[in-house]
């Protein structure tokens, strides 16, 4: 089961990472490959999910990566704020998602209702800064992003998207 690493208040400091660097020089595959030894234990790979979760699995580690997040509560919180606001899946596609995976209704549980309303509220400062580079964005981060982005670097593709870490 995918997991988020949640310490008893479910705000532990995660370490910082260097695709959270706004000018990293790593590829997104080199991103992803950090995101996820870092959080070893604490989240499962795409590979080691079912498939019908790999997808939406993948997709939201890769806006982990890009958006510069880690995998604190309120990190969380901002990862699927910036892709309702700053990815081309939209609203509807992406609740729809949730709400239909197995796995994610599982993470919600696990995490449990007030401790997402928590991250959320401990979120919204940035989430209003978030929301503001959102509408400054040239173009919307993609969904599913073509395989040749994994060759590409964290700063080249945050300079074409318009991205900011925050």
């Amino acid at each position: 089961m995918a997991t988020i690493a949640l310490s008893p208040v479910g705000l532990r400091a995660a370490p910082r990472c260097r695709y959270q660097a706004q000018d990293s020089e790593q590829t997104l595959a080199e991103g992803l490959a950090e995101y996820y030894a870092v959080n070893r234990g604490n989240i499962a790979r795409p590979s080691d999910l079912p498939p019908e979760s790999a997808a939406l699995f993948r997709s939201h580690d890769m806006c982990h990566v890009v958006f510069g997040l880690d995998t604190t509560l309120a990190d969380e919180a901002m990862a699927d704020m910036r892709t309702l606001m700053s990815c081309d899946v939209g609203a509807r596609r992406y609740v729809m998602y949730l709400a239909k995976d197995a796995q994610a209704l599982a993470i919600l549980k696990e995490v449990g209702f007030f401790a997402f309303v928590w991250g959320t509220v401990v979120a919204v400062p940035r989430a209003l800064r978030a929301a503001a580079a959102a509408w400054k964005m040239p173009k919307r981060w993609p969904w599913v992003p073509p395989e040749e982005f994994q060759q590409r670097t964290l700063a080249d593709l945050r300079r074409e998207f318009g991205i900011r870490v925050i």
